[in-house]
């Protein structure tokens, strides 16, 4: 019984912190994209 409650309280632990650091992985990802767009269009408007 203890072990089954052991695994739920990791599970309820994990689920939150797994959520977590995929949303700061797509944050991340988006914020990185979003600075090499901004970098690639003021070149671009240098050479026009």
């Amino acid at each position: 019984m203890f072990e089954l409650i052991k695994s739920m309280a990791f599970a309820l632990v994990m689920v939150p912190a797994v959520m977590a650091v995929i949303l700061g992985l797509i944050y991340g990802l988006g914020e990185l994209f979003n600075m090499i767009s901004k970098n690639e269009s003021k070149n671009l408007e240098r050479k026009l």
